[in-house]
């Protein structure tokens, strides 16, 4: 199995990149936080978690900055229901803290944020994470993530924009305009701005 990779970055897409190690390029999905730390780095060497999914249809590569990382995605997957696309589209978005926080609130709607997670994909979603509480609890209780803190509310905007088809760069500035005229909005309401065209 392969449990971490260190390299020179080669490549690097939204939800993945590309290292290579010894001559040999591997491909490795990852979570959005991830993406915004390598975007300074192509060409430098980089080290990731990785956890190694191997089934009967597919070998796939998951890359996380941070062991913690990695251990709750492997939480999350094992979740009834939720595989390791999905879980990885929620890392996207949430940590720990937040999950647990979004579940003891029975909270859909912030949830929903997620791009293309609705009605009843966040219904199983919300109901699996409130069935394994405890889990969360324990994983919460040993220790704080090592991440550096974002500004999530940052992320989920410029997130949001490059799934409604906004590139990258764009949807960077515009999220940054909109903070600036506006300090303290929410997600959803950038991306309404954004959208918009409100000043």
């Amino acid at each position: 199995m392969i449990a971490s990779l260190r390299g020179k970055l080669l490549q690097l897409e939204i939800d993945r990149l590309v290292v290579e190690v010894s001559g040999v390029g591997y491909e490795v999905m990852i979570p959005f936080p991830l993406h915004l730390e390598c975007k300074e780095k192509l060409g430098q060497e980089i080290f990731i978690h990785t956890y190694h999914s191997i089934t009967d249809r597919a070998q796939r590569l998951f890359g996380f900055a941070q062991k913690k990382d990695r251990e709750l995605f492997e939480l999350i997957k094992s979740l009834h229901g939720i595989g390791e696309l999905t879980a990885l589209k929620i890392l996207s978005f949430f940590q720990a803290d937040d999950l647990y926080q979004i579940a003891k609130a029975d909270d859909k709607k912030t949830l929903e944020k997620i791009p293309k997670v609705k009605g009843k994909t966040s219904e199983k979603i919300l109901f699996e994470i409130k069935q394994n509480l405890k889990k969360f609890e324990i994983f919460l209780n040993e220790g704080t993530t090592e991440n550096n803190v974002l500004d999530r509310e940052t992320d989920l905007a410029t997130l949001a924009l490059i799934q409604l088809g906004f590139d990258e760069k764009t949807a960077t500035k515009q999220v940054s305009d909109a903070k600036k005229n506006h300090p303290g909005l929410s997600a959803s309401d950038i991306v309404k701005q954004v959208i918009t065209g409100t000043k």
